[in-house]
Formats: C-alpha cells, structure tokens, sequence
C-alpha cells in the first residue's frame, strides 16, 4: 500500500526521469542529423571538380539525400500536406540513384575489362527496368496511396538487389584479384555498410513486425554517420588508380565463354535451316 506522502514525490520524479531521457534521446537524434547534414555538405564540396567527375552517379546520390535533408524539416512545418508526397518522391529517387552507384561501382572496376563491363552493364540496366516497371504498374495499380505504395515497393526491391549485386561484386574482385583504388574502396565499404542496414529494416519491417523495424530504423542514422566518416577518410584527396601487372584471367574467360556461346548458336542456326529446307 503506497503512503499518501509518497505520490507527489515518487511519482512525479519517475515522469521526470522519462522526460528527461526521452529529451537527452531527441537532442541525440538532432546532433545526428545535423552531422550528418554537415558530413554530407563537406564530402560534396571536397568533390568538386576531381572526384566529381570520376564517381558522378556517387555524389549525385549523395547530392540528392543532401537536398531532402535540407528541405524535409521547412516542408515539414510550413507544409505539411505537401510532406507526403515530398518524402515518397525523393525515396524513389534516391532508391534509383543508389542503384546508379552500383553500376559505377561495377563500370569502375571493371573499367580495364571492356568486354565483361559491357555484359554486365547490359545486365544490370536490364534489371534495374523490370523492378522500375513494377513499381510502375503499383503507382497505377488503385491502392489506397499509390505513390506511397509504389515507392517503398521500389526501395524495398532496389536495395535488396543492390544487396546481393554488392555479394556479386566482392566474389568477383575477391575470386580474379582485382585490384581496387583506394577512392573507390572506401565508396565501396560504406555503401555496403548502408545497403545492408537499410535491407534489415525493410526486411524488419515487412517480416519481423514494426518493433524490429524500429529499433533498426533508430540505429540507421548512426551507421549512415560512420558510413559517411569512411566516405570523407576515403574520399579526402584524389588516389590513383593500381597499377596491374598481370591482367587477370575474368576477361579471357568472358571471351572463352563468348566464343562457345557463338559457336553453339552457330550451329543451332544451322541446324534449324537444314531442317527448314526441303
């Protein structure tokens, strides 16, 4: 049985204690968001212009979560109505930008190996169209909020791909020793880093329930701040690209593999027309 006494003073104390925590945690959040805002602002403009052009489809990317950064917060209170569509609009366009980085990352790498570039180039672009189209037929598909819908359809599938393309990625350098620049590494290691924390939350989301998804939604910004500082240690200055010394054995196996690809088809057009003639 509690005393009286002890309500006004218990009582009040442990609401006080709850406020203050939850105050301490949102003046975290804010010193978060803002060094990240700043992280993102000082690794833009060090690009300029060296960096830029050699990794544009990067710093396009991380121009456009720079802007939404900026005017979510004024869209937010002057706007609100208006914030919706703003937030879905700039998540499908930056889930396609990130997918952009991919095939730079890609194109980068395998920049001395024209022939295994261009395939998987092909390839790639080809995929990121048939995940584009669905999303494109859920914006028009009558659900009760299609750009909404449409847009985390798109993230979802998006990083989830750029997952297992980043897992691709690293077996093909890992298995034919490619070397790496030390620009393009760090880009490299951090986008992995995201990738993989943001394809916990949606997969948190959609399979485990919301309070997974939120407790990996409240890391999220952490990660994205130490992504951002391996950005700036690795993007500091301009590095040159390795020198190789032996080529590796990828693009000869490509042109192994293309020679028996024609080679077959060759003699399957053959075949069909000695069988079409009469």
């Amino acid at each position: 049985m509690i005393d009286e006494g002890e309500g006004p003073t218990a009582f009040p104390l442990f609401f006080v204690l709850i406020s203050a925590t939850s105050k301490v945690a949102h003046i975290i959040d804010q010193l978060i968001w803002w060094a990240c805002m700043l992280a993102e602002i000082l690794l833009v403009v060090r690009s300029i212009p060296e960096l830029f052009r050699r990794f544009p489809a990067f710093y396009c990317y991380l121009s456009c979560v720079l802007v939404s950064d900026l005017f979510a917060i004024p869209i937010y209170r002057n706007l609100p109505g208006f914030y919706g569509s703003f937030y879905w609009s700039s998540t499908m366009l930056t889930a396609i930008l990130g997918y952009l980085v991919i095939l730079e990352i890609y194109g980068r790498s395998l920049a001395r190996f024209p022939g295994v570039a261009r395939f998987i180039r092909v390839g790639l672009v080809g995929l990121l169209f048939l995940v584009a189209a669905r999303a494109f037929v859920e914006l028009f598909g009558g659900a009760a909020n299609p750009l909404a819908s449409s847009a985390a359809l798109l993230e979802r599938d998006l990083r989830t791909l750029q997952a297992i393309l980043l897992g691709v990625f690293l077996g093909i350098v890992s298995f034919y020793h490619i070397p790496i620049g030390k620009n393009l590494r760090g880009i490299i290691v951090g986008y992995t880093l995201y990738v993989g924390v943001r394809v916990v939350e949606l997969t948190a989301y959609t399979q485990s329930g919301k309070t997974v998804g939120i407790f990996v939604s409240k890391m999220e910004p952490v990660i994205y701040l130490i992504c951002l500082g391996l950005w700036t240690l690795a993007l500091w200055s301009q590095a040159p690209e390795p020198i190789v010394d032996t080529v590796p054995s990828i693009e000869q196996n490509y042109d192994l593999l293309l020679h028996q690809t024609r080679t077959q088809l060759s003699r399957a057009f053959a075949f069909l027309t000695r069988t079409v003639r009469p």
